[in-house]
């Protein structure tokens, strides 16, 4: 509450004093288009955040709350067409934004597509090939799914995840936590997730579903968009585009797997689709040199990533976007802020500093 409190007092004062618009221009955002990311869309957002991440979700409701705010102020277009402006070097007369969806949960077409449809409103949908048409968790989800089920009844929860690594003889990640004051599970999977490559990642999610196991229920609630799914929705014009083909972090993995990854995820979609996959999005916003060279290889016209780091060399390839969820434009007492959403567009709240990656080498 005292977070949310500071948070719509700096947004209401720096739009009010215009200090959120000169930031977004010393920030060289400004005509520049804004390009908004979501993840899942559910119907009600309090009883789905009791076993997901939070952060990965928005309710119907307040997605169209969003949509309605962006409208009044963005012409709403394509990814394509953000790319033919942004090579040519056109400046539009009223700002341009898209809207973008990653992982490829049904929900999306459940939810999103027909407010999307209904309102004339183009988009597009990153997703992980794999998992389409199956009845798999994305790994990172599953994992949390596992390690949020771990800390809810194991005793000692770092114990536990400790004695597993080692029977995987794996060597146990540091954490800034102690057996008395431990992280949560969101803090380890993002740990996990951050450090270990995928191989090592998928031994562990094994080893922990056999000793605490997650309902099937609870996995399909998650289930992947299926095939005829995304043709329903590229025809409706909805872009489709590859978010890897597992979504591994790219920047952990080697050679042979970024490659993979990135261009057999479009070879994917091409084949089933009969399109061109022309726009990729970095599993977790990560890149670095080794990925935006296998992006480019792959025949991408366009990447996006989660901050605001830019390849002068690969501007397009190094395209940011505002990853938003349920609370993103909420102001102190727990409804929606213009004053808030405004500051999410304007850049008021990026955190380029806190980037930890090294994303030249």
């Amino acid at each position: 509450m005292i977070r949310r409190l500071v948070k719509s007092g700096l947004a209401g004062g720096m739009r009010w004093s215009g200090a959120s618009l000169l930031k977004r221009t010393l920030r060289h955002r400004s005509g520049a288009p804004w390009i908004a990311g979501y993840h899942r869309v559910v119907e009600d957002f309090r009883r789905s955040s009791e076993n997901s991440i939070a952060a990965t979700l928005i309710s119907r409701g307040m997605l169209e709350r969003h949509l309605e705010w962006i409208g009044r102020r963005f012409d709403f277009v394509s990814l394509d067409d953000i790319g033919s402006r942004l090579e040519r070097g056109q400046r539009p007369r009223r700002p341009l934004a898209a809207v973008t969806f990653d992982d490829g949960y049904s929900d999306v077409y459940e939810h999103a597509f027909p407010i999307l449809r209904r309102r004339g409103i183009p988009a597009a949908v990153f997703v992980l090939t794999d998992l389409v048409g199956t009845s798999r968790v994305p790994l990172f989800d599953w994992l949390y799914l596992l390690l949020d089920r771990a800390w809810k009844v194991w005793p000692s929860p770092m114990q536990g995840l400790a004695r597993i690594f080692a029977d995987l003889g794996l060597e146990m990640v540091a954490t800034d936590g102690t057996p008395d004051a431990s992280p949560g599970p969101l803090r380890i999977m993002r740990i996990l997730l951050e450090t270990l490559p995928q191989s090592p990642l998928e031994r562990l999610a094994s080893a922990l579903q056999a000793e605490v196991g997650v309902e099937e229920c609870v996995q399909d609630e998650r289930r992947p968009l299926t095939w005829e799914m995304l043709v329903e929705m590229q025809r409706a014009g909805i872009t489709i585009g590859s978010h890897s083909r597992t979504h591994p972090l790219l920047t952990r993995e080697d050679r042979e797997k970024i490659l993979e990854e990135t261009a057999g995820s479009k070879r994917d979609l091409e084949a089933r689709l009969g399109i061109t996959v022309r726009h990729f999005a970095y599993p977790n916003g990560w890149f670095n040199a080794a990925t935006v060279r296998a992006v480019e290889a792959a025949g991408y016209r366009c990447a996006y990533t989660s901050c605001r780091h830019r390849d002068p060399a690969h501007p397009l390839l190094t395209l940011s976007r505002t990853l938003l969820w349920e609370n993103s434009g909420l102001g102190a007492f727990g409804g929606f802020s213009p004053a808030v959403m405004g500051c999410q567009a304007d850049g008021t709240f990026d955190r380029v500093a806190l980037c930890p990656l090294d994303h030249w080498n």
